[in-house]
């Protein structure tokens, strides 16, 4: 089977690029498939083999070809579960590409990313279920994350030598066409004639005005609070008591 997989962050205009692939009914279903909230799966019923079957088999379209978007997160949350590292067993099955897409824009890119975790509305057609508040630390924390995400990302593709193809946001807002056409292009089908879609671009003038209040509380805001993630502990009871008994292990990397 033929595919790709994009490797990004949130907030990258992944969804954008990906709803305009889906449109075409013949590159595959991109989405976030690695995700468990995605996914929906009992990964304890289901062997690594079983597990990427359905994976492949939720992100293809009928013609075979598949296409899914995977952050840091998803990479390393599922050699938690399977000890696999996704990609590199997905290239030894299929013909897939890989493509990197970032955004040069981090700010705006980590101002987004809170903005929707506090309000958990990833796309503009998705209404929140709070009003965002400006909070620096959350905003300087998402910024570091994304920063890591893309250096994670460039040096994977540089340590395991795979082939990829690297794209940026701001440059495929005006033209996404050379996108599509490379995806296209490797799976082997006509780059679609007409690009549809029904997602918005969710800036607005609080992204502004977030923008200039960062860039003063910078000057003399204390940065390492915001990088530091280790006393980050989900709430939950089972925790709770490893903590207490000095049993609680790590968290795995880019367990945000």
């Amino acid at each position: 089977m033929r595919g790709y997989l994009l490797l990004t962050e949130a907030r990258s205009g992944s969804n954008w690029l990906g709803s305009l692939i889906n449109n075409s009914g013949n590159m595959g279903q991109s989405s976030e498939w690695l995700s468990p909230k995605i996914h929906r799966l009992d990964t304890s019923s289901l062997s690594w083999e079983e597990f990427f079957e359905e994976i492949i088999r939720k992100s293809s379209t009928e013609n075979g070809n598949f296409g899914l978007k995977i952050f840091p997160n998803h990479l390393f949350i599922t050699r938690e579960i399977y000890g696999m590292d996704f990609i590199q067993y997905c290239l030894s099955v299929h013909d897939v590409a890989l493509v990197f897409l970032r955004r040069d824009d981090t700010l705006r890119q980590a101002i987004s990313y809170a903005r929707a975790r506090q309000t958990r509305s990833f796309a503009a057609h998705v209404q929140g279920n709070a009003d965002p508040q400006y909070n620096f630390e959350e905003i300087a924390k998402c910024f570091f994350y994304i920063r890591d995400s893309y250096s994670f990302w460039r040096s994977y593709l540089e340590l395991t030598g795979a082939e990829s193809t690297e794209f940026v946001y701001e440059n495929l807002v005006p033209d996404p066409s050379p996108f599509i056409s490379c995806v296209a292009e490797h799976l082997g089908v006509p780059a679609p004639g007409a690009l549809e879609t029904t997602m918005a671009v969710q800036r607005d003038e609080v992204t502004d005005e977030w923008v200039a209040r960062f860039n003063e509380d910078r000057k003399s805001a204390h940065l390492l609070d915001a990088y530091d993630r280790r006393e980050h502990i989900p709430g939950k009871i089972k925790n709770f008591f490893k903590l207490a008994t000095r049993s609680l292990e790590p968290r795995y990397p880019f367990a945000f």
